[in-house]
């Protein structure tokens, strides 16, 4: 399928750089239900130019990209030309050059932009980025550009890195106060549903929400209106987290394991909220977030949720996996279960050994279970739901 999509053109670490299409196309079609003006869409550091042509495809709208390096320039021209139809791409251009530095853009004279997008570069060799890495930095790059915008309706879109640190995050947020006090911040996190947030962004002006200060999106791979979004009136930070408690659990209680990132977001409460779910969390941190539940939590969509396994706890036991599965093999056929998948740190050594000998030593017919490891270190048998 990848064959087909329109940036199979991008190759190299242009490619790495690059936001996925599919990615690039969901973000468009969600600003595209948003109340913006007539205009240009204007791109300061356009790379690949794959999240500039789908802002442009999708608004039907014409769009200017500025890129420093001429090769990527290039690129970035070429994504236009393969997207956008001859109308709009013939009012479109990418222009090569230092978005810092304004008076040297060769721009229209009266020229309105209804949105202005920002993905600046940063390190790729480290753990935990600074604002001051970014290059352009967003603040300057913003002072700048800001008066270009339609009054009061123009929109912003700032991409940011996930290994911003929350002390990092919360001095934009002010900074970005600072120089554009009327303008709301919508803060997003997003993940593809590798265990990680991928994307941080900042949505402002006429594409913030209006009562909607933090969400969550967890895109879809294939489906763009399957993509589950979750939003709050409150930001991460501006909730007091507490410590966890009553993490103990039960034989007969049910045990969800929940997407990782929509913790890194910090919108786990307004995900529980928006189900009207009650429980506890047992565990927040690592691979496998854990929640008890009361009752039976709705899921996002067939075959697609923010829950990757929930069940009912059979067994519990005190085992170190390290030493084997006779234990969950002789459970697993007490509640005649045809299948018991390790969800549990397992060296990548041994993990498939240990799921391999389970697999054949349990019976040919029965039911579905899966095996977690609890705050405790026991280990926690459950018959999925």
């Amino acid at each position: 399928m990848s064959k087909n999509l329109p940036d199979k053109h991008i190759i190299g670490t242009l490619k790495q750089l690059s936001t996925p299409w599919l990615i690039a196309l969901e973000r468009a079609h969600r600003v595209k239900k948003m109340n913006i003006d007539e205009g240009f869409i204007l791109d300061l550091a356009c790379g690949s130019g794959i999240q500039l042509a789908a802002y442009s495809s999708q608004l039907n709208m014409p769009c200017i990209g500025i890129e420093l390096d001429p090769e990527r320039a290039v690129v970035s021209k070429n994504t236009l030309d393969g997207i956008l139809n001859q109308d709009i791409n013939s009012k479109s251009k990418i222009i090569t050059g230092n978005c810092l530095k304004k008076d040297e853009i060769n721009l229209e004279n009266n020229i309105h932009f209804s949105l202005i997008h920002l993905d600046p570069a940063r390190p790729t060799d480290i753990q935990a980025h600074t604002i001051s890495e970014m290059e352009p930095n967003p603040i300057d790059a913003l002072e700048i550009w800001k008066n270009e915008l339609i009054k009061n309706r123009g929109g912003i879109i700032l991409d940011l890195s996930p290994r911003l640190s929350k002390e990092q995050c919360i001095e934009l947020k002010d900074e970005l106060k600072r120089i554009l006090p009327d303008y709301k911040q919508t803060w997003e996190w997003s993940s593809q549903g590798r265990g990680r947030v991928d994307r941080l962004s900042v949505w402002l002006g006429s594409v913030a929400g209006e009562n909607t200060k933090s969400r969550y999106v967890r895109n879809h791979p294939k489906e763009l209106q399957k993509s589950i979004v979750i939003e709050s009136e409150q930001l991460p930070w501006e909730n007091e987290t507490l410590p966890l408690e009553n993490t103990n659990v039960e034989v007969g209680e049910t045990l969800s394991i929940v997407d990782p990132a929509l913790i890194s977001s910090g919108l786990e409460n307004a995900w529980l909220n928006s189900k009207n779910s009650e429980g506890r969390w047992i565990r927040k941190s690592g691979r496998r977030p854990l929640f008890i539940q009361s009752k039976k939590l709705i899921e996002d969509g067939e075959n697609y949720s923010l829950i990757s396994e929930s069940g009912i706890i059979r067994s519990i036991i005190e085992h170190n996996i390290d030493h084997g599965v006779e234990p969950l093999i002789e459970i697993g056929k007490k509640f005649e279960l045809k299948k018991l998948t390790l969800r549990l740190k397992i060296s990548p050594e041994l993990q498939p050994n240990l799921q391999s000998k389970l697999d054949r030593n349990l019976i040919d017919f029965g039911g579905v279970g899966f095996v977690v490891e609890l705050p405790n270190n026991k280990l926690a048998i459950c018959t999925k739901i």
